[in-house]
């Protein structure tokens, strides 16, 4: 049985220790020690990483009453010295804890229950038990969390058995048996946990709520706490500084400035597709006016809406058949006919989109595809060629 010294003192950076048992673990050694400040991986908590003896621990899990370190190297050794990543360990802490903060606000706010908790690299999430929780309700939730951090409520961490549990007021009561860890803040939140956790809840920082996905029957929170929520809020803040200096906005003005800008674009956009409707009315007559039934065309830099304008213009008039290219980013080819012509466009089709690398795909009269070969040209021969 491995002491866990983490529970002990969760503050506590180096130890000694002593090995127990020694194994190969996927490839890699591993140790199992009689005490350890390691957390192993759990309750939604990643594991701790740090030294053993100048080894590094890339893993810890729990097996059992033992605790395995996973290590890049062996170990030198029967006595140990192990040092904790204090900055992981510490923010992990204050993102567990915020959790816990932030789940007992959601119950009080809107009486939403927390079903599970996910501890990532650079965000958390909380899954709540319910669809109905708005951004005002998340709003609050991460306002009320914040003020318990602010009035610096003490943590209080204890065992009691099943019986003492039930006079607890827990937020959500345990199925486990035996000996259970409750973490307790004062006139709060009252929560059985077995990971990290501050001495107070000042400790935990700055709380901050990225948003809130609403799903079938429940909503994903995604916040982060302490250094997490600075460097978060430091980086939204460069990004509204850059954008403000671009726009010549203040942070007041900026979304006016960009609801200016959009409402531009819209009216630019507009006018784009009227003058490119107008372009393809005439490019569609010049290739009409050559008289072929059959007539093509690669056209610089013009996508597939273009090509599609200039195909249904040509084969609204009766017996002709249009085989139009464009080039730019994604190549792209039309074929179409009018609907007294009687020919199947889907093989030939086939065989100028596998020409450039891609697909496509329509009706037996029209035909509109592309991919990322360059051959635009070479396309159109192609399908002139199986069109003789």
């Amino acid at each position: 049985m491995t002491r866990r010294l983490f529970h002990e003192d969760p503050y506590l950076r180096e130890f000694t220790s002593r090995v127990v048992r020694r194994f190969d673990a996927g490839g890699r050694p591993a140790v199992v020690l009689d005490a350890t400040a390691f957390y192993p991986t759990g309750g939604g908590q990643p594991h701790d990483t740090g030294t053993l003896n100048g080894a590094r621990v890339v893993d810890v899990v729990e097996e059992g009453e033992d605790i395995v370190h996973v290590l890049d190297k062996p170990l030198d050794g029967d006595d140990v010295r192990g040092a904790v990543d204090w900055p992981r360990r510490m923010d992990h802490l204050q993102q567990h804890h915020g959790q816990h903060l932030l789940s007992e606000a959601f119950v009080r706010v809107c009486g939403a229950e927390t079903a599970s908790f996910h501890l990532g690299a650079e965000t958390s999430s909380i899954d709540l038990a319910t669809d109905r929780v708005s951004p005002d309700d998340a709003a609050s939730a991460e306002t009320m969390a914040n003020d318990i951090v602010l009035e610096d409520r003490e943590v209080a961490i204890s065992w009691a058995t099943r019986e003492e549990v039930s006079e607890l007021p827990m937020r959500k009561p345990p199925q486990v048996e035996g000996k259970i860890r409750i973490v307790r803040v004062a006139d709060f939140d009252c929560s059985a946990c077995c990971g990290t956790h501050p001495r107070r809840t000042g400790e935990v920082g700055p709380i901050l709520v990225l948003g809130c996905e609403r799903g079938k029957a429940s909503a994903r929170v995604t916040f982060v706490c302490g250094r997490r929520a600075i460097e978060w809020a430091r980086r939204d803040l460069a990004v509204l500084k850059a954008a403000g200096a671009k726009l010549s906005a203040g942070r007041e003005d900026l979304e006016s400035a960009v609801e200016r800008i959009l409402g531009e674009r819209a009216a630019a956009h507009k006018a784009l597709q009227a003058a490119e409707k107008e372009l393809a009315g005439h490019a569609a007559a010049a290739l009409a006016a050559e008289g072929s039934k059959v007539v093509s065309k690669v056209f610089e830099n013009r996508g597939l809406k273009f090509l599609q304008a200039v195909a249904n213009d040509i084969v609204s008039r009766p017996g002709r058949v249009a085989v139009l290219g464009g080039t730019g980013e994604t190549s792209s080819i039309v074929l179409a006919r009018s609907k007294d012509v009687a020919l199947d466009l889907k093989p030939v089709a086939a065989e100028a989109f596998a020409h450039l690398q891609g697909r496509g795909g329509g009706s037996p009269f029209f035909q509109q595809g592309g991919g990322p070969g360059k051959d635009v040209a070479g396309a159109v021969r192609l399908a002139l060629s199986k069109l003789a």
